[in-house]
């Protein structure tokens, strides 16, 4: 299954690909969670089978797939913004923090040498850099290039394409103190999280001006390019980037002599790990692929609770879908319980759906909002609000009013069965409920262009999450946000959002976050359907990489390898 985009622009720790909360450590922690029902994993599980690195061999290649290459590569820019593609970008961009399987953070020493919080209220923070940190062309990773993202991702210039906004537009002010290397970043009031718009950092000259972040990342070029890795090849024929030790890194060797991201449609993905084509792929909710994968003798599958989830995007600017009236018909016309027990089948993993648009149910502070709400699974009120409203059944079953029937666009994507799967149940139990439901596939490399220009009615993904949980409200729920696929302002929830944003104290984030909640909710600005478990399929001989958790795309890829 693709894992499309992101919860944060956090560079390598995902831009709705992912994400660090204030202080020295996270604070969500576990909870919650029905005892009479299985247990979901906590969140805080990760399964990567860890080594040291001394233990393990120097050499060896590890092979991964990829659906689509992206077609621009600024983690940064709304079109970059993947989880696949910043899987593929990390070997080889800086990365400055680093989360354990907890979500508590830590500051990479080959990049950030400290980072002190000097104000909370305006939070202020000195980064001191480390000098030996350079791009591709042997430039200095330095304040510049904070500044740069700052200024194009603040929000004040909307002809940068920014996946996101969030974080940076909380900024007052990044400036350079004794040196290049010792940056000052004060913030316009108290910002809790204030590691997380610099996770990760891209060279100035490659987002000087709108042209060049929008256009200027066609490819990958080593010159813009800092980490273990840089890119020794990408063959546009046979579709394979392939990645190399950097020569000028200046951290600890790398173990592998090479990375390779091949391009295969989704489906073929378990086919080529049992043949031996590929070393790790992400299974997500594909029951044949968890199948296919159990059987290969010589690999593992890895197991986490990362902080992804399913659910259906709702346009709410096409079509019927304008009218909340059978929005709300088309979430009582939903069994959630149902698609996910259909999406998971064969898969050991726990099933419940997921009611809650920013925490997961294990997660500290989760208020079940379908059941505060009342709106729920319930197709009889679901018929007798669509009768109410002026919708009455057909000789075929379908509604009509005023000589129009009752039907809506679902797009599925080509060859990738959770998303044909859930098209299908989506279409059988509307029907139930009288709503014609049309399915419409995408090929793969064409769906999220056409979800970001809004050709869509209803449509379902992934969003891959980030340990921020509190801060991204804006990137997908905000008023005129390039992530806001349902295009549905919500002036309330941009307040909360905010509010939030700044909140310092963790149970008032979590009451504030409750009634953002209810506000999505009740809205229908997407319907959340299950927390999506993080299942790797990987050769067992490989260490430190799998099912990472809350540090996925946090880690550092020069520690993977194979045992000896």
């Amino acid at each position: 299954m693709k894992t499309p985009k992101l919860l944060a622009v956090v560079l390598t720790v995902g831009a709705l690909s992912l994400s660090a909360c204030g202080g020295a450590k996270n604070d969500q922690g576990s909870g919650g969670g029905a005892s009479e029902e299985p247990s979901i994993a906590p969140i805080s599980s990760q399964d990567i089978n860890p080594k040291d690195r001394a233990s393990l061999q120097q050499g060896g290649t590890i092979r991964f797939p990829i659906s689509a290459f992206v077609p621009n590569w600024n983690p940064l820019h709304i079109d970059g913004n993947e989880d696949e593609a910043t899987g593929a970008r990390n070997p080889i961009l800086p990365l400055f923090v680093l989360f354990d399987a907890k979500g508590n953070y830590t500051f990479n020493p080959d990049y950030v040498l400290s980072a002190t919080e000097t104000s909370k209220n305006p939070t202020t923070v000195e980064w001191k850099l480390n000098p030996k940190a350079i791009w591709g062309d042997g430039s200095p990773v330095n304040g510049a290039d904070m500044i740069a993202m700052w200024k194009a991702c603040s929000g004040e210039n909307t002809k940068f394409n920014c996946a996101s906004h969030d974080g940076f537009d909380q900024i007052a002010n990044v400036k350079t103190g004794t040196d290049k290397f010792d940056v000052i970043v004060t913030f316009k009031a108290s910002y809790p999280d204030w590691t997380q718009p610099f996770t990760g950092v891209v060279k100035a000259e490659s987002i000087k001006d709108p042209d060049t972040f929008n256009k200027g990342w066609t490819e990958l070029r080593n010159d813009w390019l800092s980490g273990p890795y840089k890119v020794q090849s990408f063959d546009k024929t046979q579709k394979v980037l392939t990645e190399v030790p950097n020569e000028k890194w200046w951290g600890n060797k790398p173990l592998l002599d090479k990375i390779t991201f091949r391009e295969i449609a989704t489906s073929e993905w378990p086919k080529a790990f049992a043949s031996n084509a590929i070393d790790a792929f992400d299974i997500g909710p594909n029951p044949d692929g968890f199948k296919t994968a159990s059987g290969v003798q010589d690999a593992t599958i890895r197991k986490a609770a990362g902080p992804n989830f399913r659910h259906i995007t709702f346009n709410t600017k096409a079509g019927l879908l304008q009218d909340l009236a059978i929005r709300h018909a088309i979430v009582r016309g939903l069994d959630r319980a149902a698609i996910g027990a259909s999406d998971l089948a064969g898969i050991d993993w726990p099933v419940r759906p997921l009611n809650n648009h920013i925490l997961l149910e294990n997660q500290a502070g989760y208020v079940d909002t379908a059941k505060a709400t009342g709106l729920d699974y319930d197709p009889d009120k679901a018929k007798s609000d669509l009768d109410a409203a002026g919708w009455k059944v057909g000789a075929d079953g379908i509604r009509e009013k005023d000589g129009k029937k009752l039907e809506v666009k679902f797009t599925q994507i080509a060859d990738v069965p959770v998303s044909e799967n859930e098209g299908l149940q989506v279409q059988n139990q509307l029907k139930e409920i009288g709503i014609k439901v049309d399915l419409i596939t995408s090929p793969t490399d064409k769906f999220f262009p056409s979800v970001a220009n809004h050709e869509f009615e209803l449509t379902a993904f992934t969003w891959v999450g980030t340990p921020y949980p509190y801060i991204f409200i804006s990137q997908i729920y905000g008023t005129g946000s390039s992530s806001n696929y349902a295009q549905l302002s919500l002036p309330e929830v941009d307040k909360l959002a905010t509010e939030i944003k700044q909140e310092p104290d963790l149970a008032k984030r979590q009451e504030l976050a409750a009634q953002a909640d209810k506000i999505i909710w009740e809205n229908v600005h997407t319907l959340t359907l299950y927390q999506r478990p993080e299942l790797v399929a990987v050769k067992t001989k490989i260490a430190n990489y799998g099912a990472f958790g809350l540090s996925h795309n946090a880690f550092k890829w020069e520690d993977v390898g194979f045992e000896k």
